[in-house]
């Protein structure tokens, strides 16, 4: 089936591209996202009165991307403090969430937690790099340093302990 994009698509096209797609993909996600809409020659004869004004509209949001890349590129180090035990092992997980919402506090920059992507999951103390998707063309990397808010003492619960507590 043919579908004009009206959004980006990754590993699809840009908005306002004419690109063939399975019958089902575009029945059962794009059309009903409102990512595309069909190909007709109605369709294709507005989008070529459009072109200008997507293409404009594209420009002007790859110019932000740009911006919010140079903001974020001029932090040099994101610090989250977590509980961690002796060995440098977090109790859980840091989130993308919570990426997100720590950007959001140290730079005022609203970041969608779907577009936070890590190198290694954040659950060990220390240097880690997230690469967080602005457009399909723009791309920014930020360093994270998980650092230990509290350092809790792991006990080490043999089965003999065990044993003697439920005596008691």
């Amino acid at each position: 089936m043919e579908i004009i994009l009206t959004k980006d698509v990754q590993n699809i096209g840009e908005a306002g591209d004419i690109v063939k797609v399975k019958d089902g993909y575009a029945r059962n996600f794009l059309l009903p996202q409102n990512l595309a809409t069909k190909a007709t020659p109605g369709a294709i004869a507005n989008r070529e009165k459009n072109l200008a004004r997507i293409k404009a509209k594209q420009e002007k949001l790859h110019q932000e991307a740009l911006a919010i890349q140079e903001k974020l590129s001029a932090v040099e180090a994101l610090e989250i403090a977590a509980k961690a035990g002796e060995s440098g092992k977090l109790f859980g997980t840091i989130t993308t969430k919570r990426l997100a919402e720590e950007i959001l506090a140290k730079t005022g920059i609203e970041i969608d937690r779907k577009e936070i992507t890590l190198n290694a999951p954040l659950n060990r103390l220390g240097k880690f790099v997230m690469t967080i998707k602005l457009t399909s063309k723009v791309k920014a990397e930020m360093n994270v340093n998980v650092i230990a808010s509290e350092i809790i003492k792991e006990e080490i619960i043999t089965e003999e302990d065990a044993k003697e507590e439920k005596a008691e």
